[in-house]
């Protein structure tokens, strides 16, 4: 039998109750389009972001994600009848500028003052500080409106170093 590539599952017995575990989706998920083994290539955008970073009550039932694993410009797949809309990244995704990417597309849609929790947020998403040079590279990707709503903000004082 071949070896063939993939994200593959195998379930445990469950110590509460008969039977095996079921999937988690979202590992599934994460594992294949966004982080694994240490490597990051991709990050949710879209609602799920918003959401996940405490900038809009909506819980979205699709989930975006931007991903250097995507070959074509849009492409939606359902991963265990989970509906996911891939975007292919525009540069080279990693560990480093995954969090700046992040932060700029959510001042993309972004332009009211923000909340404290939301505040608290951003800084945990971008882990309190980011590059000016990741910042500056990863804006190109962006409309220029991204990079001008983060700085009317007041969060690009407290996180570009």
């Amino acid at each position: 039998m071949k070896d063939i590539p993939g994200v593959y599952y195998l379930p445990v017995d469950a110590e509460y109750r008969e039977g095996t575990l079921s999937l988690d989706t979202m590992k599934i998920i994460e594992k294949k389009y966004i982080k694994a083994e240490g490597k990051t290539f991709g990050y949710y955008s879209g609602f799920k972001l918003m959401n996940r970073a405490g900038f809009s009550n909506q819980v979205p039932n699709t989930s975006e994600i931007v991903t250097t694993k995507e070959a074509t410009r849009l492409r939606t797949v359902t991963v265990c009848g989970l509906k996911v809309i891939l975007r292919r990244a525009k540069i080279d995704i990693n560990e480093k500028n995954a969090p700046v990417m992040q932060l700029l597309e959510i001042f993309k849609r972004y332009d009211r003052p923000l909340a404290e929790h939301q505040r608290e947020n951003l800084i945990l998403l971008t882990g309190g500080s980011v590059d000016v040079d990741t910042l500056t590279e990863c804006a190109k990707c962006f409309p220029k409106r991204a990079l001008e709503n983060f700085k009317r903000s007041g969060m690009y004082d407290v996180l570009a170093q």
